[in-house]
Parts: C-alpha cells; structure tokens; sequence
C-alpha cells in the first residue's frame, strides 16, 4: 500500500509540474475570475485496492470496483465543486499459514464491504489546451455499508496423500454488531480530461472512522477511475 501512495504522491507532482510549466507560457495558473461553464454529469468505473488498517494485524489488499455517477459544479474558473454518488466495494484479505512434517494447515480470511459513497472534493482545474484539462482534487468522502460478507475458509494439506482437505468453510455478515456501517475520511487524487469527455485519474482515500468497534481499525483504498463526461 506505501508503493501506491507514492505513485499517487508522484502522479500529482508530475502533473502539477507540467502545469507550472505550461502556466508560464500561456494563461494564469489560478483563475479566479468567475467561471462561465455550466454544471456538467459524468459517470465514472474503475478498480479498486482496498484493505483495513488493524493494529496488532497484517492484512492484505483485496482488489474490488465502484462505479456512479459525478457531479461537476463550477465556483471559478480554476476551482470547482466535484461531488457524486457511486457504489464501491472495500474490504481485505488474510491468509495464514502453518506447516508440520507431514501436515500444512491454511486458513483463508476474505471479507468485502459495499458501500455507498459521496465524495465533497474542492477541485482544481488547468486548461493546457481545449482539450486537455488537469484536476487536483481534495475534501472528505462519507460513505454507508450496505452490505458485505467475511468467507472464513481452513484447509489442510497432507503430503502424504498430496492433497488438500477442507476442514472448514463458513460466511458471516460483514456489518454485524461490532461493525460500523458509516465511514467518513479523505480523499486525495488528479486526473486528466481529455477531448472534453474521456477522464482518467487516480485517487487515494483515508479513513477516519474505526470499522470494528473498540479497534483501530480504518478503511483505506486506492482508485484508478476512468469515466465520461457528458
């Protein structure tokens, strides 16, 4: 997950660079004069790394989706209001290994949470050309489970036969008693529109809220997005 904050980190230095550097040769690069475009609707898909900060847990990434619809509402030329609805799946996985001389026991923990969010992102905007158009976008998410489940499965190897045996297999609900269904946090990225249509852009979010009661426990995702603007 620090190899994806860091490519996030340098996507957006990248192309902040490139805007400074364009900025310098043609227009302002920060407008504030009054913007004069409407309101536009995009719908946006992509994939998803999510995982679940625990304390005292090493979990892995699970790889999931989340696709909406997004709302772009200009304030000024180089500041706009970007908010939407989407649905996107969280959650992490875990797999535990033990091994004896004859016998290797494997336990395969997997848990994926859905969610409806709704980012608030204050969004910048560089026009490098009528067809280009950068974003750099940040601001708080909130987000409600609405489903989800944990698949606990416990395997056991055994050499002298070569095969697995499972011993086993059970589903639970993800949002139970101990879990909290609403979750808020950050959301950091930047992405391109191109032709004035096509988006593509990465983002990062950080969670605030702990998932499971009385744990430190924070949801924590990384996107990669692609949409078209209406």
């Amino acid at each position: 997950m620090k190899k994806t904050i860091l490519t996030l980190v340098c996507a957006i230095a990248a192309l902040s660079v490139s805007a400074q550097r364009a900025s310098s040769s043609s227009s302002s690069f920060f407008s504030t004069e009054k913007a004069d475009n409407p309101v536009t609707f995009s719908i946006r898909g992509g994939v998803n790394f999510s995982n679940l900060s625990v304390e005292g847990e090493g979990l892995d990434s699970r790889t999931g989706f989340h696709g909406g619809v997004n709302v772009d509402i200009p304030l000024l030329q180089s500041l706009y209001l970007s908010t939407g609805l989407y649905y996107t799946t969280k959650g992490y996985g875990k797999v535990h290994e033990e091994g004896e001389y004859m016998v290797e026991n494997k336990v395969e923990h997997k848990a994926s949470a859905n969610y409806l969010e709704i980012p608030v992102l204050a969004s910048y905007r560089y026009d490098f050309s009528d067809n280009a158009q950068l974003q750099v976008n940040v601001g708080p998410y909130f987000a409600y489970g609405i489903g989800g489940k944990i698949k606990y499965t416990e395997n056991e190897y055994y050499r002298s036969l070569g095969s697995w045996a499972i011993n086993e297999e059970r589903e639970s609900d993800y949002f139970d008693d101990d879990t909290n269904k609403f979750d808020v946090g950050l959301q950091i990225g930047a992405g391109m529109t191109f032709a004035k249509h096509i988006y593509l852009g990465v983002a990062y979010e950080f969670g605030f809220v702990n998932v499971i009661d009385d744990v430190k426990s924070k949801n924590s995702n990384f996107m990669v997005s692609l949409g078209y603007q209406f």
